[in-house]
């Protein structure tokens, strides 16, 4: 509306004032027919009358008949100012594709701040939120765990009792063409899109073993001895096939097993009672030592309830260590766990499990277990 108003004000300003007076003067009646303001005794006066008017709409001044083209009218804009005009488009283009981006930014670095600022509440604990503990649903009776042979598997689940597979790792240094391994071996898969190693399984004993172009292979068994064993047999064949092996770097897994008590174990009063099995340097690391005489093996105790098994030689061997040590934490309960706790904390994507468990294999000396 605004638009045609301004249109109507700029014909009304075109108009001779001579003509505007002839228009507010009139003191005819209504009623009464007037004669035409304009009076055309032929074609060539209206047309001349018409080209007097200068109308103009936006655009400059009204061209004559030359510059008149059907119903287009030429434009005399220079290069100049045609390019101007584009430059400018452009630039407003640009601006705001750039204001969007900004905009963008500013969303994600808000959205970063608030992430950031819940997880430093969540973990200096001042969040206001009050966690409820987990109360589990299904009751286990610790001093027999393996009594019941039909509810084994819920307790197994309820425990998230994991075992690993003892596991084997030496250097031989020397280079394997693998694509002429793969024909020349049995039972082997070599695909090399999908996985760098060539596998290869025996029967007897019963392992999987991986070989690397560089050298290294790996052998994963259901016991210690099967994994040295497979591994010095592969070593075996590769050597009847011309390869001049020199073992080093030796060495083995040391996590078996792992399980988490679906309450909190009060540490303190466990080396406290049983001082003669527990080593602990709270200041080194977040768990305590527990050793089992007559036997390799040691657990790593955390105060959520989580629990490593280590040093085990079958399969058999660990799940009697867990027998043994199940009674003796259940004395020592210190309350259900809230999901924060039962989690624990992360460091990154990676839980205090995998790091711990990580941390456990890489000390070849045993400073974190014993010292």
């Amino acid at each position: 509306m605004q638009e045609l108003l301004q249109e109507l004000n700029l014909i009304i300003e075109t108009i001779p004032d001579e003509k505007i007076k002839d228009l507010t003067s009139n003191s005819s009646p209504w009623d009464e027919e007037n004669e035409p303001i304009y009076k055309f005794g032929n074609a060539k006066q209206v047309e001349s009358e018409y080209y007097d008017l200068v109308w103009d709409f936006g655009v400059d001044d009204a061209k004559d008949e030359a510059d008149v083209i059907g119903d287009f009218v030429k434009n005399d804009l220079t290069e100049d100012a045609i390019e101007s005009a584009a430059y400018n488009a452009d630039m407003d283009v640009i601006k705001l594709k750039n204001l969007s981006q900004i905009l963008a930014i500013n969303d994600q670095i808000e959205l970063e701040k608030i992430e950031y600022d819940h997880e430093n509440n969540r973990r200096s604990g001042q969040s206001n939120v009050e966690e409820t503990p987990i109360i589990p649903d299904f009751e286990i009776d610790y001093d027999n765990i393996y009594d019941n042979i039909e509810s084994l598997v819920e307790i197994e689940k309820h425990l998230q009792l994991l075992y690993r597979p003892f596991t084997c790792v030496v250097d031989v240094n020397c280079r394997f063409r693998l694509h002429e391994l793969a024909i020349l071996m049995d039972d082997v898969l070599y695909e090399p899109t999908h996985h760098p190693a060539l596998f290869v399984r025996l029967r007897n004993p019963s392992a999987e073993l991986k070989l690397y172009a560089g050298g290294k292979i790996t052998s994963s068994a259901l016991t210690a001895s099967a994994a040295r064993m497979a591994l010095l047999k592969v070593i075996h064949m590769v050597e009847n096939l011309n390869y001049n092996t020199d073992i080093t770097n030796f060495s083995k897994n040391i996590v078996h097993a792992s399980f988490c008590l679906p309450f909190k174990i009060d540490l303190e009063m466990l080396s406290e009672m049983h001082s003669d099995h527990v080593i602990g340097n709270r200041e080194m690391r977040p768990f305590i030592t527990y050793k089992i005489d007559g036997t390799a093996i040691r657990f790593a105790i955390f105060p959520n309830g989580y629990v490593l098994v280590l040093h085990s030689t079958q399969h058999s061997e660990t799940r009697a260590a867990i027998v043994g040590i199940l009674p003796i934490l259940a004395q020592f309960r210190n309350g259900y766990l809230t999901p924060t706790e039962k989690n624990g904390s992360l460091r990154g994507d990676i839980s205090f499990k995998v790091l711990w468990e990580r941390k456990l294999e890489d000390d070849k000396g045993g400073l974190l277990l014993y010292s």
